[in-house]
């Protein structure tokens, strides 16, 4: 099952004893949710890239080129002149589920997966493919390389399970990573927990488990489902990273919403990829809500913090909660990236090479680095990439109802721009 074949279907609800995974995994905040929930259909074709026009450009002074997720389509964006390249060959559909999106600098092409799941020679990728399963049996599962030159696809393992995401893929020197929940799937029904398991590359069979050590418990009955096991969704660094889930001891009321401090992410946590073993790397000191962004070069997590608001009213939808970027650089040790800077909302995943780490917003570029710290690069001018196409369910008929708000807040109305890949 190869993830470029449009025809493949989405995950069903997980059924059985899987079933009590949701709810924990509906209060992960990630800031990459639009790169997860895209398409992209790689179409063929002999026109070139086309121009198509000049981003303003500030306190850039090397050259490479900077390959995007933008509108409707993917391209690229050139430093320091500037200039916005469209590629014909890529078409991005918001309204279909999918895989995430690079382009693969070693081979000169683009492929339907995130950074993170190339080889370290940038000639292959990984994924993982999920098959529902039949009533009363575990969903079935397989991991997959697709040699990127050739379009060879090989199976590696395949098994019962269900993977935590189609982006929890990483490929590095010492294997192959994912964050999955494994099982017989003719067995009985009875307790599970997500893991990480690493896959040989050159040696097809059974993924070895890493930790985490000791294994979690799934919630007994009756229990918060705030208080299941952390999911593992980032690997770098020799580490695998989670974010860690207050414990609410009373019941959420429907009418009242809970107080700050008292709920969401609070912590960071650490699993050695040696030997599975586990601890706390951060924790908020206030009532923030903390998220993993994603990885630096080094594999260090990038966080992002910020204070949850239940406002809902116009005010609030403009005006959201600023947002804080810390680099983790070591047990209980962070650098400040950016603080709540009003300018800049994150919405999508950061990429990280040689020369920083790029982040994404909406009509914007920014790049941090150690010595010149977290700044604007590009301004993106609005209509250079084309814009999707809405879906007909949701096409407004006549006029917009008197007092009725906007569809998105306003930062949201311009073009959000995605880093896909090193500048190079």
């Amino acid at each position: 099952m190869d993830p470029t074949d449009s025809t493949v279907s989405e995950p069903k609800e997980l059924q059985g004893r899987w079933r009590w995974l949701a709810g924990g995994m509906a209060v992960i905040l990630t800031l990459g949710v639009v790169g997860g929930l895209v398409y992209l259909r790689l179409g063929v074709s002999k026109r070139p890239d086309e121009t198509r026009g000049v981003s303003t450009v500030t306190g850039i002074d090397f050259k490479c080129r900077l390959p995007v997720i933008a509108g409707a389509s993917g391209g690229f964006i050139s430093f320091p002149d500037g200039a916005i390249t469209v590629d014909p060959k890529v078409n991005v559909n918001f309204y279909k589920g999918g895989y995430g999106f690079t382009y693969d600098a070693q081979v000169g092409k683009w492929v339907p997966v995130p950074k993170s799941a190339l080889s370290p020679d940038g000639r292959y990728y990984a994924y993982l493919a999920q098959t529902t399963g039949v009533p009363g049996e575990t969903a079935s599962m397989s991991l997959h390389t697709h040699e990127i030159a050739s379009s060879k696809d090989r199976v590696l393992w395949e098994g019962g399970g269900s993977p935590m995401g189609p982006n929890f893929v990483t490929w590095l020197p010492g294997g192959i990573y994912f964050s999955t929940v494994l099982g017989d799937a003719t067995g009985p029904i009875g307790p599970v927990f997500p893991a990480i398991y690493v896959a040989d590359p050159n040696k097809p069979g059974t993924p070895r488990r890493v930790g985490p050590n000791p294994a979690p418990q799934p919630p007994s009955p009756g229990q918060s489902n705030f208080s299941g096991p952390d999911v593992f969704t980032l690997v770098g660094g020799g580490a695998a990273w989670a974010i860690g889930q207050r414990i609410q001891t009373g019941v959420p009321s429907p009418d009242k919403p809970p107080a700050p401090g008292t709920f969401g992410p609070d912590r960071i946590i650490r699993m050695d990829l040696r030997d599975g073993s586990v601890s706390t790397w951060y924790s908020v000191s206030t009532t923030e809500l903390v998220s993993l962004a994603g990885l630096d070069e080094q594999g260090r997590p990038i966080l992002a913090l910020f204070q949850p608001t239940f406002k809902n009213d116009a005010a609030a939808l403009n005006g959201p909660p600023a947002v804080r970027m810390l680099l983790l650089t070591g047990a209980g040790q962070t650098t400040e990236i950016t603080s709540a800077n009003p300018d800049f909302h994150p919405g999508t995943s950061p990429s990280a090479d040689s020369h920083g780490i790029w982040f994404g917003s909406w009509n914007s570029l920014w790049l941090y680095t150690q010595g010149a710290g977290f700044r604007q690069v590009a301004t993106i001018p609005a209509g250079v990439f084309p814009s999707p196409s809405p879906p007909p369910m949701n096409l407004q008929k006549g006029p917009m109802p008197s007092g009725a708000g906007p569809a998105m807040p306003s930062y949201m109305q311009g073009t959000l721009v995605t880093p896909a890949g090193s500048c190079t």
